[in-house]
């Protein structure tokens, strides 16, 4: 099935292809609707319920799919038919109708489930298989200007497995990044001089149990995480923070071990 303006969407599971993917998430075809998009703004913009806008640079670019991944216990997962063996959809852009100068864009609309946590990403130039499909070795790349990643949480930091570490885009809440609630809070404006800055490492800060977090489990490493100890902060008489790091990075992405034990070491500041 081809859409209006976009050209394509193929569906594939994510451990298989053919049939069985095809007929699990068949009802895809039609919940899913596509149209051209728009350049600006970058990223992945839902520009009312429902109607996502999907942009991204890429000036070397000849061919773009962009993947969509609904991940179990989502609201749209009984709804498109998704399993664990297929539960991604592949849109092929149209380099005519989806591309304005280096910047590559598709507007994806839901009809029956809102898009908050579908996961997503692009695949620039992939390799196709013989049947006009990207094979699934293609590298997916990271849009740039994700507000949210599917990193895992902080008892997973630094743990190696067979797999890389590959997070993907989450479309977020927009009515939580539109009409954030800041509960009266207003800037204190201290000049320079009045500032006790106090530099901290986001995901260190609270990962370690001694942290005396209340939800260990869910919040450690995190800003939730970092808000709980702000009285702790007070105390010490700090008035402004400096996170480092702010962005996503592989932390595994470190070949050296400790000399003493041999324990394999982290890239801690997110340094490469």
């Amino acid at each position: 099935p081809r859409g209006r303006a976009c050209g394509e969407v193929r569906v594939r599971g994510r451990c298989g292809r053919g049939r069985r993917g095809a007929a699990a998430m068949g009802a895809a075809m039609t919940l899913v609707k596509k149209g051209k998009g728009r350049p600006q703004p970058q990223g992945a913009t839902e520009k009312e319920p429902g109607v996502v806008n999907f942009a991204v640079n890429a000036p070397s670019c000849a061919s773009a799919w962009l993947l969509l991944t609904i991940p179990e216990g989502h609201a749209g997962w009984e709804k498109v038919g998704a399993t664990q063996e297929a539960n991604e959809m592949y849109l092929r852009l149209d380099p005519e109708k989806n591309r304005s100068g280096t910047v590559w864009h598709i507007e994806v609309q839901l009809s029956s489930f809102s898009p908050m946590g579908i996961r997503y990403a692009w695949l620039i130039n992939p390799p196709l298989d013989e049947t006009g499909q990207p094979r699934p070795d293609a590298e997916k790349v990271i849009d740039p200007y994700a507000r949210e990643l599917d990193s895992p949480p902080a008892p997973q930091w630094n743990v190696r497995k067979a797999q890389r570490y590959s997070p993907m885009a989450v479309i977020p809440d927009a009515r939580a990044i539109k009409d954030f609630d800041w509960q009266s809070v207003t800037s204190p404006n201290y000049h320079m001089k009045e500032l006790i800055i106090y530099e901290a490492h986001v995901r260190g800060f609270t990962k370690n149990p001694d942290s005396g977090l209340t939800q260990q489990d869910t919040q450690a490493g995190t800003f939730l995480g970092f808000l709980e100890k702000i009285p702790y902060l007070l105390k010490l008489g700090i008035n402004c923070v400096e996170f480092l790091p702010v962005y996503e990075y592989d932390e595994t992405a470190c070949p050296r071990r400790n000399p003493h034990n041999g324990e394999q070491l982290c890239n801690y500041w997110g340094y490469s």
